[in-house]
């Protein structure tokens, strides 16, 4: 626990100073497991019915919530509900008096209490108490090792001190090292010049574990406001399992110039473990889901997790296809709760392109999160990247990135790594990027920027979604200039675009002013003037390519015109000719 505490001082904006009774109901630890290693034991989620007689009141929210979680529910006119209420203690006192049960997680979101039990036999005596709703089974699971509290504390502590860092105002292709391209799909770099790293952003990444993350170069800083919780052994330590955490950090908080740079270096990290890498129960989804609630009560602002559910080591508790709504699954629900407090929740599509499976997990279909598909480095679907769409027939995943040989952080130095796992965390720290830069946006702003940005927002798939987002494009459809001279016309486009981007055309207006407009169709190198017509443009006014495919057709949408193999477009505005040519799609 110490190391916990001397985390939770130093980081008084993010996690306040709990009330000695908020604090065991936040922390959501009433014991360890401590059982041999040859003992199974029979997990349960016990679903309440009411929060009646709560010691706690939603006029003083103070008591359960941190100040910087009211601040951001009131931003989004998100009122504080009876939801946000812990579980009410009387009722988990009676469970384990009914019954000899281990009482672990606890959701006020879902208001349940995860159990184990070694003897099963007086799960009914659990089952007629008056204010349990329902039980769901969640597997009977062996012991697993739990570690003290405080034995990580002196090997983690000695590594956590603060490099002569080098923050460099600006930053060149060769400061990203081989993540360059990564990044600059997202076109996150626009940003980074113009300050917007992540500061001020919180972040939780949910994950199975973060193994020697902070021995990683360029991740072994700013860990005054690191704020670390494990909700499978409750050990409070998460830098002996898994290493899967620490390569998906990587992609957002490395900073190392010359070598790696992720994409929002300076934002404030939280590290919460909910997955048992070495088997696959429900008990991880309730894990999550009290994992989520935790980081909402510190008032994060986003939360990254690589983590997707299908199949689990018990089959009954498969989940199908039909499953896969959005509303059903345990984690799906914990995400859309997350996502009502007006975090920004966004998760990996999965990593099942190529199996029998085919399509996403969950979280990935829920309604509130931004699922993650992956590419490669030229902006086409990764096999391996799971499709869409959700069961209800929702366009998931909501957008890719690069996913394929993307770069990962490590003690031992830069390597290329594949999955949804790597995508997910590179357009979150993006997407982090783009919250700073615009602080007064709202969630559905954000995304609608992001959706129109991207390079398949004219015509979304289930391998695609939207596609590619330009962050800082989405950033000039919000208001924020980045710098650029607002006086000449911005004909847009990234420095290295793939072939989806460089079809997509946004010009900026520096004026009034008409723009002459010429498109021209190619085939068997003979040319063919299809339009050619002036538009008025007022200043600061948009003008992309899908307005101008949509003039093709007298303002219907166009249809596929075949006998044409590219076309050419050309603009002229009073400030000069701006010309882009590309393939049709067959």
């Amino acid at each position: 626990m110490q190391a916990v505490k001397e985390a939770t001082k130093s980081n008084n904006n993010l996690l306040f100073m709990f009330h000695k009774k908020s604090f065991i109901a936040a922390v959501l630890i009433i014991g360890l497991i401590k059982l041999n290693a040859q003992t199974s034991a029979s997990f349960f989620y016990i679903y309440l019915k009411d929060k009646t007689g709560s010691e706690f009141t939603i006029s003083q929210p103070l008591q359960f919530l941190s100040q910087r979680a009211i601040d951001r529910r009131a931003k989004n006119n998100i009122a504080i509900g009876v939801e946000d209420l812990p579980v009410n203690r009387n009722y988990t006192m009676a469970i384990q008096s009914a019954a000899s049960c281990q009482i672990l997680n606890k959701s006020k979101w879902l208001n349940a209490v995860e159990i184990s039990m070694l003897d099963t036999q007086n799960l009914n005596k659990i089952r007629n108490l008056f204010f349990v709703k329902s039980i769901q089974y969640l597997g009977t699971i062996q012991a697993r090792k739990t570690i003290e509290i405080g034995e990580q504390d002196s090997l983690y502590k000695s590594y956590f001190n603060q490099t002569n860092l080098t923050n460099k105002t600006t930053l060149t292709p060769a400061d990203y090292g081989q993540a360059f391209m990564q990044n600059n799909l997202l076109n996150v770099l626009p940003l980074h010049n113009q300050q917007y790293r992540g500061q001020g952003i919180s972040i939780a990444v949910i994950d199975a574990g973060f193994f020697n993350a902070y021995k990683t170069p360029g991740m072994n800083f700013q860990t005054d406001n690191l704020i670390v919780r494990d909700f499978v052994t409750h050990d409070n330590s998460v830098w002996e399992d898994d290493r899967h955490g620490a390569n998906c950090l990587s992609f957002m908080k490395t900073y190392d110039p010359g070598t790696h740079i992720g994409t929002a270096p300076f934002a404030q990290y939280m590290l919460l473990r909910s997955e048992e890498a070495a088997t696959e129960y429900p008990t991880e989804e309730v894990n999550w889901v009290s994992a989520a609630e935790f980081a909402d009560s510190c008032g994060v602002d986003l939360i990254s997790s690589s983590l997707g559910y299908n199949t689990f080591n018990e089959v009954s508790l498969n989940h199908t296809h039909a499953d896969l709504n959005g509303q059903t699954s345990i984690i799906a629900r914990g995400a859309n709760m997350a996502h009502s407090k007006g975090i920004f929740v966004v998760v990996s599509a999965g990593n099942e392109g190529k199996s029998a499976w085919h399509k996403i997990g969950t979280p990935s279909d829920a309604t509130g999160v931004l699922t993650i598909g992956a590419t490669d480095v030229e902006g086409y679907h990764a096999d391996f990247s799971s499709y869409g769409p959700s069961a209800d027939g929702r366009i998931k995943p909501d957008f890719v990135a690069m996913g394929k040989k993307a770069i990962v952080a490590s003690k031992g130095g830069t390597y290329a790594g594949n999955g949804t796992s790597y995508s997910t965390p590179l357009f979150a720290g993006a997407l982090a990027c783009l919250m700073q830069a615009c602080p007064d946006k709202s969630y559905e702003e954000i995304k609608q920027a992001l959706i129109k940005s991207a390079t398949h927002h004219a015509a979304p798939d289930s391998a695609y979604g939207y596609g590619m987002p330009d962050v800082a494009l989405a950033a000039l459809f919000l208001g924020n200039t980045l710098g650029m001279d607002t006086t000449k016309d911005l004909f847009w486009g990234n420095s290295t675009p793939t072939i989806f981007q460089y079809q997509n055309i946004f010009f900026r207006s520096a004026s009034n002013q008409t723009i002459s407009i010429t498109i021209t169709g190619i085939r068997k190198n003979k040319s063919k003037t299809i339009l050619q017509k002036g538009i008025e443009l007022k200043k600061g006014e948009w003008l992309s390519s899908d307005d101008l495919f949509l003039l093709l057709n007298n303002g219907k949408k166009v249809k596929k015109r075949k006998h044409f193999e590219s076309v050419n477009i050309q603009l002229v505005s009073n400030q000069g000719t701006f010309m882009r040519a590309f393939l049709l799609t067959k």
